[in-house]
């Protein structure tokens, strides 16, 4: 990727919200495309949801969060100790107006709309996210070797295996694992499983925090400056644009915000109603268990997934639905051990590292990205819930479309913020 020769006719000045994955992916694009670019956090880069995920570059995530069939099992997850949905008590009531825009996903052509948006999203975006990683000298802490799902129970590996022909319908390469074929493909699983799937083009990151560091010290190599700050106001006045933080307001040109749960927050001030929710995630890194697996391996029946990385393997699940600043209960992140031991014949477990940190997920899975109606110049790349390693780079080379005018290859009305019916009682500020 090179300089874009049409920069010099571009709006120069773009302060970037967020120095997550988002924020990283999106400031190295927009810089490389000849932008003066500023990055402004209240904390340090890569500090907050993006440091923890499980690594995996996903191409089976194709489909809405909410589905009936979920719906049925929701009481017995609810209702489960150790289960993997959880909503706090003092949260329930937050997370009611997020769950109503969720309802229309009973239907099935909204179910089909967000598997083709997500399909668009996902299909070509490890190719996205390695082009980054290649500018930023990252590729080596990225694979495609594939990503295994692994099932105890002949009846749930039924259940999931019928979704193959929609997978293969929309271009993602999945195939059938025998037992015999799971044992070869991960020889440290436990003998006996009912077997598996494989699919074949999803990928890893061995280190996410390592890689948005490395793009973000990328795009100030380039010329980016970062800035670590809490932003309290984006403002448009008749002289234009500026980001008021704690230290000062910065003029822009455009800003884009990819400040995770704290966008909505930033947006609402400006009309920009998204419904997001604090789905907090656990995971438990075992650094006795480094190169156990030989990729990552996913374990529906328990909602969870072990992700060979540099600093151990990595189990990463559940949903927590909570205040982002509750305390954590990390024994969610314990949970996970449990849930693991049955599929390996022996599990290292000893010092043993909990973490949690906050999705933020909107109620249709699909991340909001695209100009905020009636307030031109300001863009919106978040809410990218499960996903946000998987669709970073492919969100940057959107959100570089939008600014530069250019054409991009999937429909991105599908992430519009203005599809919740977000704008309300707008006024200049």
């Amino acid at each position: 990727m090179t300089a874009d020769p049409r920069a010099g006719a571009r709006s120069s000045r773009v302060v970037v919200v967020g120095a997550g994955i988002i924020g990283a992916a999106v400031a190295l694009r927009l810089q490389k495309d000849g932008y003066a670019v500023s990055i402004v956090d209240r904390q340090a880069p890569m500090n907050g949801c993006s440091a923890g995920n499980a690594g995996h570059l996903s191409e089976s995530s194709i489909f809405p969060p909410v589905s009936p069939s979920l719906l049925i099992q929701l009481p017995r997850l609810l209702m489960a100790r150790d289960g993997p949905v959880v909503v706090g008590a003092a949260y329930a009531p937050k997370l009611a107006s997020w769950a109503m825009h969720a309802l229309p996903l009973m239907r099935a052509t909204a179910r089909t709309r967000v598997t083709d948006a997500m399909t668009s999203l996902t299909v070509p975006s490890f190719e996205h996210l390695y082009r980054l990683a290649r500018i930023a000298d990252a590729t080596n802490l990225l694979d495609r070797d594939g990503v295994v799902l692994a099932f105890r129970h002949a009846a749930a590996l039924e259940k999931i295996a019928a979704a193959i022909p929609q997978w293969l319908e929309h271009g993602i390469a999945v195939e059938r694992l025998a037992t015999t074929d799971l044992a070869e493909s991960e020889p440290a699983l436990s003998k006996g499983l009912a077997g598996g799937l494989l699919f074949k083009n999803s990928g890893r990151c061995v280190d996410p925090q390592a890689l948005g560091l490395r793009l973000l010290q990328s795009a100030l190599r380039y010329g980016a400056s970062f800035q670590q700050a809490g932003v309290q106001e984006i403002r448009r006045d008749a002289s234009g644009l500026s980001v008021r933080t704690s230290t000062g307001s910065i003029n822009a040109d455009h800003v884009v915000v990819c400040a995770g749960l704290a966008s909505a927050e930033l947006l609402r001030a400006l009309g920009c109603k998204v419904p997001l929710a604090s789905e907090r995630g656990y995971h438990l890194m075992l650094p006795a268990a480094t190169g156990l697996l030989r990729r990552p391996v996913a374990f529906p029946e328990h909602y969870f997934i072990a992700t060979p990385m540099n600093a151990g393997l990595r189990l990463a699940g559940t949903a927590e639905f909570k205040a982002p600043d509750a305390a954590p209960d990390y024994r969610r992140a314990e949970a996970l051990r449990a849930h693991a031991k049955p599929f390996f014949e022996r599990l290292p477990d000893r010092d043993a590292v909990p973490w949690m940190g906050v999705r933020p997920s909107t109620p249709d899975g699909l991340p909001v990205i695209g100009e905020i109606e009636g307030v031109p110049g300001v863009l919106a790349a978040f809410g990218h819930g499960h996903c946000g390693l998987t669709w970073s780079g492919i969100t940057a080379s959107c959100v570089s479309a939008l600014l530069g005018g250019d054409a991009v290859d999937c429909d991105l009305r599908a992430f519009a913020p203005k599809r919740f019916g977000s704008v309300f009682n707008h006024r200049s500020r």
